[in-house]
């Protein structure tokens, strides 16, 4: 399938490393995400162990989020090229792209001279894109990139180096618009993004404090990238997809969920969990339960309560209550009172 079908809606999810597991993507694109990311998965881990249960968890995708993107790292030429093509034979008709990782920070990641570290050996990023490029032309699948703008402090390398990409075959990059060394701290850099869209002839996607509908529609609507990838702005999120349609489709504003579209929601991203993983403990949840309570009444103790729940029974039971305490608080106009109003059960501590 050619990109330009995955650009019809051009909002997608982000990689994120335990996080993006597989029903958390489908709740995504459910929500309205135009395509999904796996978590970055190592060709070498593939390379060496394609049995092993944990490539076997990452590489596992939802019926309802395919055709998904399937994200690679690692820095040996011939070992992505090789498992590209696995991937896509493997997937067929289910994967959209193939994404390179070339902007992961984490210094077990860098120090293998993968992820980021690749921004420093421009001529080694360009020989494993081409690489990777020729091993998949036979399936008809397109890569992509995921880069930052720079390796060291104050760096801005992005154009060249993306340039760099375009030549060797990369069909889109994604741009995060800061360097390694800032990690994820300090804000990102939305002209330093503009800039590689502006030098490109392929499509760029815009990364890095995409965190709320609003943001996403602005950097649509006022930048030259072609699209946007939401990361944190999803987790405890996933509805930030529709409000970002919404607001393309003209609506002034876009509403958060009522408490009962919220618990909903929640309770459907328990049941994919539970169908995908029907052998798994109901940890797996905890960060994804924490973070969607965030903001509300009563969340500190809620998370005390998530972080000694071990079944999914227990996790359902919590659920019921919460939201029962949260719909008592409401006010007349439907909305909920401060978080300093105390009530059994779910008081601040």
């Amino acid at each position: 399938m050619s990109i330009d079908a995955f650009l019809k809606n051009p909002v997608w999810l982000a990689p994120l490393a335990g996080v993006a597991d597989a029903p958390f993507r489908q709740l995504c694109k459910e929500q309205g995400a135009g395509l999904t990311c796996t978590e970055m998965i190592s060709a070498k881990g593939l390379h060496f162990n394609p049995e092993g249960s944990g490539s076997e968890r990452l590489l596992r995708l939802s019926p309802g989020e395919t055709p998904a993107v399937v994200q690679l790292f690692g820095a040996d030429a011939a070992i992505m090229a090789g498992q590209a093509a696995r991937v896509a034979e493997r997937l067929g008709a289910d994967l959209a792209l193939i994404d390179v990782n070339m902007g992961c920070p984490v210094q077990k990641v860098v120090k293998r001279g993968e992820g980021s570290a690749l921004m420093k050996t421009p001529d080694g990023a360009a020989a494993i894109v081409a690489a990777m490029v020729a091993a998949l032309a036979p399936s008809g699948v397109a890569l992509s990139v995921k880069m930052r703008v720079g390796y060291e402090a104050g760096e801005d390398i992005a154009v060249d180096f993306a340039l760099r990409l375009q030549e060797a075959g990369a069909a889109l990059v994604t741009v995060h618009g800061r360097t390694r060394a800032q990690f994820y701290h300090g804000t990102s850099d939305d002209e330093a993004v503009a800039r590689v869209a502006e030098a490109l002839e392929i499509p760029v996607f815009a990364s890095g404090d995409i965190l709320t509908a609003q943001r996403a529609v602005q950097m649509l609507d006022r930048t030259p990238v072609a699209g946007v990838m939401v990361a944190r702005g999803a987790i405890g999120h996933p509805w930030i997809f529709r409000q970002v349609a919404q607001l393309r489709a003209g609506s002034a504003q876009a509403p958060e969920p009522t408490i009962a579209e919220r618990f909903a929601l929640i309770r459907r991203h328990v049941c994919l969990t539970q169908e995908c993983y029907a052998d798994s403990r109901a940890s797996r949840l905890r960060k994804h339960l924490i973070a969607y309570a965030a903001g509300l009444p009563g969340a500190t103790r809620f998370r005390a309560r998530v972080n000694a729940a071990d079944t999914f029974d227990a996790i359902a039971t919590l659920l019921d209550d919460y939201e029962s305490w949260l719909l008592g608080m409401r006010q007349g106009d439907g909305s909920l009172v401060s978080c300093a109003r105390k009530s059994k059960g779910f008081e601040s501590v």
